[in-house]
């Protein structure tokens, strides 16, 4: 069936609103195509996409196609009578369409026998993960698109560990989910009604939530040492998403005086007042700049550090008073760094670091975190990039009798304690209180514990920088790009000689100066169509197309340089690869 036809059968159809059907029939040629020219696939990523009508943008239709899929799955994987009892939980975002998307999965859930426990308002990715594992459900989903423009959402299906699916869980669903019938004739069998399951709001409770921050901020290395009188006063941002609520209650209760920017503490669908949601970017701090400038100009109480997190609240950005007296943001790698040191540093202090202790990173994190630790003599566990799969990792250790004590991305990421199984602000806003309040009481801001730290571990500059594809073929050519990338991959960039290129979708190191290539044997780290260059003079250039959406990340590393330097000479290596992608 072509895109024409299928903008038919949609027009034709009586699942497919009245307004569903304007908005298709107001669109221009360029927009059907892109509505109906593929299907909307579920990844190892789950999905996200544009919301609209069509078979490749997220409506109720393909959300209803996905639950359908992910029901059966769960009902073959624990048989239907477990299945069923365990139940499934649901959490949402902010976003358009959001509740509407929940109750889409929720009367698909109920009405194949699924009890169903979910929550009334939007709340945080790491609640539901929390809530998988606390309720023993057989699985969950969030609904959110994370950073994404407001145009956006998506779907992200949880195990049972409340933990992403990785791929030899994950490669099951999909293929359950792509031997349905398309989103408009695709249907289930129903339980009788009194068999139906029941839909369960968490937050009729407010003690769910009580609970679930008390158990966050326990978390704390400090809670009891600190005591009441604090130096560090908080400009918070929950970016109009999910953590308004739960996200200063927790660092209130953690001890913290904190003022929430007006226009970005309550949920809007719309991010009205801020520029951006994703910490990643400088638009995500603008109003939280505003609010600290204005609270310092008018009171002797300082406020010295800005703290944002994404809509679905799983990840969260730091910036600073510096010891200039200026506004300073960190990176996500140099916020993990430091959080490294601050909490294995205070476990040796207290001769409580753990023998068996392990820090998780990803091949595309910055090696600074793992100098670290490796200095204190914890062992460092690397995984395939997403934190599923530093949360199957926590998994992991603890059937081996290990102890997990930090995983975290570049991407502003970071778990500390894992009842937890996904990245988690809530534990992280604290943790990063807590670590400027420990340096604040030393005379030290931020910058000159990092500067410190550096001079322990040599210097380290990392950068990411994302190009999209666009068109209707956007993911079909970028695969073709990497394809060939793959298969005639560059010696030299920007002068700078590859010592090693690893292919984790192959799996195949090519090694430049031995001359030979080799099996990449890592069972850490799970099939990924990611390449990395790995330069003689220290560094890497890692090359990842993402799993949601037509663009390409590239994740630059560059030792030894002071960040000025460092930064042209990752920049010049990625304009030289664009360049041979056909990217410029």
């Amino acid at each position: 069936m072509n895109y024409l036809e299928k903008k038919q059968a949609w027009l034709a159809s009586d699942k497919v609103t009245e307004d569903e059907k304007q908005i298709i029939r107001n669109a221009d040629e360029e927009t059907i195509k892109e509505m109906f020219s593929s299907s909307l696939a579920f990844g190892t990523a789950g999905m996200r996409a544009l919301l609209g009508p069509g078979s490749a943008r997220l409506n109720n239709l393909t959300v209803r196609r996905a639950t359908i899929g992910v029901a059966k799955f769960l009902l073959e994987k624990y048989g239907e009578h477990a299945a069923r009892e365990r139940g499934f939980a649901i959490s949402f975002d902010n976003r358009h369409c959001s509740k509407d998307f929940r109750d889409t999965a929720s009367t698909v859930l109920t009405e194949m026998g699924f009890k169903v426990y979910t929550f009334r308002d939007p709340h945080p990715t790491p609640e539901l993960s929390y809530t998988v594992r606390k309720l023993n459900c057989v699985g969950g989903i969030m609904i959110t698109a994370s950073h994404n423009p407001k145009e956006y959402n998506g779907y992200k299906f949880y195990d049972e560990k409340g933990c992403q699916g990785v791929y030899r869980i994950i490669e099951g669903l999909i293929a359950t989910i792509d031997a349905l019938p398309d989103e408009l004739t695709c249907e289930y069998e129903k339980v009788s009604l009194d068999k139906y399951g029941t839909v369960t709001y968490l937050d009729d409770d407010e003690n769910y939530d009580l609970e679930f921050v008390h158990k966050e901020i326990s978390t704390s290395l400090y809670l009891e040492e600190f005591g009441p009188e604090r130096l560090t006063r908080i400009v918070f941002s929950p970016e109009c998403g999910c953590d308004c609520k739960v996200g200063p209650m927790a660092l209130r209760k953690a001890g913290y005086e904190v003022v929430t920017v007006p226009g970005q503490d309550y949920f809007d669908p719309d991010f009205t007042h801020t520029e951006n949601p994703n910490p990643e970017t400088d638009g995500a701090y603008k109003g939280a700049y505003e609010e600290l400038k204005r609270l310092n100009a008018s009171s002797d109480k300082k406020f010295n550090i800005i703290i944002v997190t994404d809509p679905d609240a799983d990840r969260c950005g730091l910036a600073f008073v510096n010891s200039h007296g200026d506004i300073q943001r960190f990176t996500g790698n140099q916020t993990g760094a430091l959080l490294i040191d601050f909490v294995l540093g205070t476990l040796k202090r207290r001769n409580s670091l753990p023998e068996k202790g392990v820090i998780c990173n990803t091949f595309v994190t910055g090696s600074q975190g793992a100098k670290i630790a490796e200095s204190y003599g914890v062992k460092v566990r690397t995984t395939a990039t997403g934190f599923k799969y530093i949360g199957n990792m926590a998994d992991r250790l603890e059937m081996l009798g290990e102890k997990y004590l930090f995983g975290y991305e570049e991407s502003y990421g970071y778990l500390l304690a894992d009842f937890v199984r996904d990245k988690d602000s809530l534990q992280s806003i604290v943790a990063i209180a807590d670590m400027t309040e420990f340096y604040l009481r030393q005379g030290k801001t931020l910058d000159i514990a990092y500067e410190e730290l550096s001079e322990r571990t040599g210097r380290y500059f990392n950068e990411q920088i994302s190009v999209a594809f666009s068109g209707s073929d956007a993911q079909k050519r970028m695969g073709e790009e990497i394809e060939k990338l793959r298969n005639n991959p560059p010696k030299k960039l920007a002068g700078d000689e590859v010592e090693s290129i690893y292919d984790y979708q192959k799996r195949i190191i090519t090694d430049f100066v031995r001359g030979y290539k080799s099996s990449l044997n890592d069972p850490d780290i799970d099939y990924s169509d990611c390449l990395r260059f790995n330069f003689k003079s220290g560094g890497f250039l890692a090359i990842r197309p993402s799993g949601t959406e037509p663009k390409v990340k590239f994740y630059v590393e560059v030792v030894g340089l002071t960040d000025s330097e460092a930064k042209k000479f990752g920049e010049k290596k990625v304009e030289e690869l664009k360049k041979l992608m056909g990217l410029e």
